[in-house]
């Protein structure tokens, strides 16, 4: 496993998750090769708690470790705690999708033998395998810069995904969905109805957060066009945003934002037939579902983190400095303002057709 040592076969690995919900949903096709690769291996992934549930019940893991910085492994003494718990793994090799210095400080306190991982953050010292980034021209979407680090280190033979993106990434369980169905009929929204999901946030920054008086107008149109009920989905944050937005809307949606653990958003998720989204961590867990979604972008850049589902439509405006990935809009949120509620209106009627002709 790697090339600079001679485990060709380890029975345990651990993989250092990312820590944006998104660029996890986007790793997870390296995961799946890592695990075709090595099909009798003990896979741990160490994720941070708001990530930790997205890889319950993933055939390419077999448990989770959470690493919670803010709760029990907080301060030195905490995360003394975390490595003895890991030293007790003795694992024999450590995969790190998280590009940070701490991650390989991790893995090197922990004792793990192999540790792999790009040579970046000035960690290369505490890597046996300090993968070089790979050139930008090899790997478009951010999904094959995971795959990259796997071909890179000699594990997988082509930097390729071991799926079809037809196939959704993620799975919900039967007790998932029922619970979702239980909690709509509670709301009086069971049964065979059109659910259209609206996730206006974006924990990245305002950058890439669509104008919330167009979500509203949107919403409406679509309730109007489709005879549908509107779920505003959102961290407890962002209940405020879904609340105006709602408050806006001239039909009643259902605010479930700051209500929701992640697996319970995934199975909300679950039931709906549609969801406008901006660039975030939910719109990559509903593509990976296989949910038909719209993506409205603006600072950043779809090629490199568009929705990987050929069931996403990405609406945007041509201007000249999108994209370009601030947090923070200097001027005056042109990409934005310029995408209008009929723009996207028009894209998710044509989704929602081919959604409905789909067998």
């Amino acid at each position: 496993m790697g090339r600079n040592h001679e485990i060709e076969e380890p029975k345990k690995i651990m993989v250092r998750a990312a820590n944006w919900l998104g660029d996890a949903v986007m790793s997870i096709p390296a995961l799946e090769a890592l695990r075709k690769r090595f099909p009798a291996a003990e896979i741990v992934v160490i994720a941070k708690p708001w990530v930790s549930e997205l890889y319950w019940h993933h055939p390419a893991v077999n448990r989770q470790i959470v690493y919670d910085a803010d709760g029990k492994h907080r301060g030195p003494s905490g995360f003394r705690e975390l490595l003895k718990s890991l030293r007790a793994e003795q694992f024999d090799a450590a995969i790190l999708f998280q590009n940070a210095f701490h991650a390989a400080w991790m893995a090197w306190r922990a004792g793990i033998a192999v540790r792999i991982g790009y040579a970046r953050d000035g960690r290369s010292p505490l890597l046996t395998d300090a993968v070089s980034l790979p050139p930008r021209a090899a790997y478009s979407h951010q999904a094959y810069y995971y795959l990259q680090l796997l071909f890179r280190a000699g594990i997988i033979a082509t930097p390729n995904p071991a799926r079809s993106w037809d196939e959704p990434m993620l799975k919900l369980t039967d007790a998932e969905r029922s619970w979702a169905e239980r909690q709509l009929n509670a709301l009086g929204l069971g049964g065979p109805r059109y659910l259209v999901g609206i996730h206006p946030g974006a924990s990245f920054g305002p950058a890439k957060r669509w104008l919330p008086e167009r979500f509203a107008a949107l919403a409406d149109r679509l309730v109007g066009a489709l005879g549908a009920d509107v779920l505003i989905f959102g961290t407890a944050g962002e209940k405020p945003l879904a609340e105006q937005i709602a408050q806006a809307m001239q039909h009643s949606p259902l605010v479930v934002a700051g209500q929701t653990s992640l697996r319970q958003l995934m199975a909300l998720l679950g039931q709906c037939r549609l969801l406008i989204t901006n660039d975030s961590g939910p719109m990559h867990v509903a593509a990976g579902l296989a949910l038909p979604l719209v993506s409205i972008f603006g600072s950043t850049d779809e090629r490199a983190t568009g929705p990987l589902s050929p069931r996403a439509r990405v609406v945007k405006a041509q201007v000249e400095c999108s994209p370009c990935g601030l947090r923070v809009c200097p001027i005056d949120f042109r990409c934005m303002r310029g995408v209008t509620a009929e723009d996207v209106h028009r894209v998710a009627l044509e989704l929602a057709r081919e959604s409905s002709a789909a067998p």
